[in-house]
């Protein structure tokens, strides 16, 4: 029986009960009625609760539909518990260079043009570039081991392409890891990187000094305590060896990376600021056939930290330091040793037969300084300045038999930078920066000549995050 069918039937018993009803039965009218009122306001409370469960039924969304995901910008795919997002960023840069950097679209010290060359004396140069715009997947999906978490992030600061009409710009992997619980597996930031004092630049590389190295990697991360974690990760080696060749001219291999480059990392975050100190354990084999073989180990230790002076001003210092630490900092030789043949014999080079080849790491230290000031909610100002020293072993790059030093001419001893930026943002996701750039380059060379450059570049870039 539905609602409406019993209702009448209630009604219309109580109408012929008033109807038959006489002055000697009164009371038992009077008590019926009562029941059949108690009656009437318990089918009005269910069809209030009907009422709430068909409304509740139109709201949940059928199976294929798209909802909310389970963190900010995302959505659920439908029909699964796998919350997704696409995001990313236009960002348009107008570079001006008042000196020559060797037609780089970042800002890197290492390619200032040597004083007295000819591209020192080429001077202003003027470039507008999009290739920094990126795009990033997320995704997160809950497991019985905890959550899932996904990314694959790509930008087009590959290959340059053809200017003379289109423009174009190869895309590049930056990221493509996925995490379960503790364990990372993918290519991202190695865990030497500092994120927490990384500066805020309108250039894409950044300061001098400062790690900037994204590679494959399998990571395991610990809560030691509040506000403590401990990374530990094994890293993709990619290291190279620089010798010289039987023409007394530079030549590199790369080893044989026998083994990963081997990582880990403290870190300490307060309300006050956060203080990172990381290491890096690194492995050189040099084994290229009939010229014997050697190996040593080189390793990286970096310090930093930053500290919130007010509401509005923070400082960042970092500094880095190590035998072989190579490509891992910003300004440092990307060839972390270099061999050479301890055997006296003329014109016996590493990778020929007779040579007793000596491996040596190259040492390298470096860090940067940083002071960011907030002027308002959408106004901010960093100012920062970085350094990278190279000790080049210039004797060991003697071929026996030639002398000089013509393999370690041209690498890079010293370097420094200062910078400064101010940055607004007038609606949200929309940042817009202008940085001012200047750097000292200094190179091991064997005449004394043309050993030192500088150069100065501005830079207005315009960022539009979706």
């Amino acid at each position: 029986m539905n609602k409406l069918n019993l209702k009448s039937v209630l009604l219309g018993s109580g109408a012929a009960v008033a109807l038959l009803a006489s002055p000697a039965v009164a009371g038992e009218v009077d008590d019926l009625k009562a029941q059949i009122e108690a009656l009437q306001q318990r089918l009005d409370t269910v069809e209030v609760q009907q009422t709430k469960i068909v409304d509740t039924q139109e709201r949940v969304a059928p199976a294929n539909a798209v909802t909310g995901g389970d963190f900010p910008g995302s959505w659920k795919l439908p029909g699964s518990d796998t919350s997704i997002s696409f995001s990313g960023y236009v960002k348009a840069d107008f570079i001006y260079d008042f000196d020559n950097l060797t037609n780089s679209d970042s800002f890197g010290v290492s390619g200032i043009a040597l004083d007295n060359s000819a591209s020192a004396r080429r001077d202003g140069r003027t470039r507008l570039h999009a290739r920094q715009s990126r795009f990033r997947f997320d995704s997160r999906t809950p497991t019985d081991w905890g959550m899932m978490r996904t990314r694959i992030e790509g930008d087009f600061f590959g290959n340059g392409g053809n200017q003379n009409v289109s423009n174009s710009n190869s895309f590049r992997l930056r990221h493509a890891f996925g995490q379960l619980g503790p364990v990372l597996a993918g290519q991202t930031w190695t865990t030497f990187m500092d994120a927490n004092t990384f500066v805020d630049t309108v250039d894409f590389f950044g300061t001098t000094g400062a790690e900037f190295v994204r590679q494959a990697q399998i990571r395991y991360t610990a809560s030691l305590a509040e506000g403590l974690t401990m990374d530990v990760a094994v890293e993709n080696p990619q290291s190279r060896i620089l010798f010289a060749n039987a023409t007394g001219a530079a030549a590199s291999t790369n080893t044989n990376d026998q083994l990963p480059d081997l990582v880990a990392a403290f870190r300490y975050t307060d309300s006050w600021g956060a203080i990172n100190l990381t290491g890096v354990g690194r492995r050189f084999e040099f084994d290229v056939g009939n010229g014997g073989n050697d190996s040593t180990w080189g390793y990286g230790v970096h310090i930093g930290g930053n500290v919130n002076l007010t509401d509005n001003d923070n400082i960042g210092i970092v500094y880095n330091f190590g035998d072989g630490i190579g490509r891992y900092m910003l300004g440092s030789l990307f060839r972390g040793a270099v061999a050479r043949c301890t055997n006296p014999a003329a014109n016996i080079t590493p990778g020929t037969a007779g040579c007793n080849v000596d491996v040596e790491t190259i040492w390298s230290q470096g860090g940067f300084v940083r002071l960011t000031h907030n002027w308002t909610d959408n106004l901010r100002s960093s100012l920062h300045g970085g350094w990278a020293l190279n000790d080049v072993p210039v004797g060991a790059l003697t071929t026996p038999g030639i002398g000089g030093s013509a393999a370690a001419n041209g690498l890079n001893t010293e370097l420094y930078d200062v910078r400064g930026n101010i940055m607004w943002s007038p609606v949200s996701r929309v940042n817009i920066g202008f940085e001012v750039m200047h750097g000292w380059r200094t190179t091991h060379q064997a005449n004394q000549t043309n050993e030192a450059g500088e150069a100065t570049r501005v830079q207005l870039g315009m960022q539009y995050t979706f």
